[in-house]
């Protein structure tokens, strides 16, 4: 069955197999998606899900939505969890959209909507990754609460670190 989340403009659904294999594939035949959708993100995403195969948990308490416009049901992003909470509790989100409905305020709806979703689940803190040029997604980090946490490397280059507390969440962070 999956996850589904509502809100005023948005209904974010678990990204099934089925629909990552057809991301993977390039079949967009009887699929309702923007132009512009999957993003190259939604690709990595679901490249990692078919590497799962059946290991894949569509129904994971963190797992991966796909976000769809409520107007007209069209596919045009993802948001969700790179993985499970590590041992401090810290889970790490990831989230993107087509450039064609950038600039409207939906990837701050779509993170707010999950950072709702796993508040009193047990998660400390919420932790997302940056470009320190992608100021676009800074904003939207920002608007949801989170606060820079230093730098990192990673196999992508330097990467600004955001963290949200999560009320609720496990001691020790």
């Amino acid at each position: 069955m999956g996850h589904r989340i509502t809100t005023e403009r948005l209904v974010l659904e678990t990204l099934t197999a089925d629909e990552a294999a057809a991301i993977r594939a390039g079949e967009r035949h009887g699929r309702c998606w923007a132009d512009d959708y999957p993003t190259d993100g939604d690709a990595v995403v679901a490249a990692v899900i078919g590497e799962a195969g059946s290991a894949y948990d569509e129904e994971a308490e963190l797992g991966v939505l796909q976000i769809r416009l409520a107007a007209t049901g069209e596919a045009v992003g993802g948001v969700g969890f790179i993985s499970g909470a590590d041992r401090d509790g810290v889970a790490e989100i990831g989230y993107g959209i087509a450039e064609s409905v950038r600039g409207q305020g939906l990837a701050t709806e779509a993170v707010a909507a999950v950072l709702g979703w796993v508040a009193g689940s047990g998660v400390a803190a919420v932790e997302a990754l940056t470009d320190p040029a992608n100021t676009a997604s800074h904003r939207v980090l920002e608007r949801c609460g989170f606060e820079r946490a230093g730098e990192c490397a990673t196999d992508d280059g330097a990467m600004l670190r955001w963290l949200r507390p999560m009320p609720g969440g496990a001691a020790g962070q």
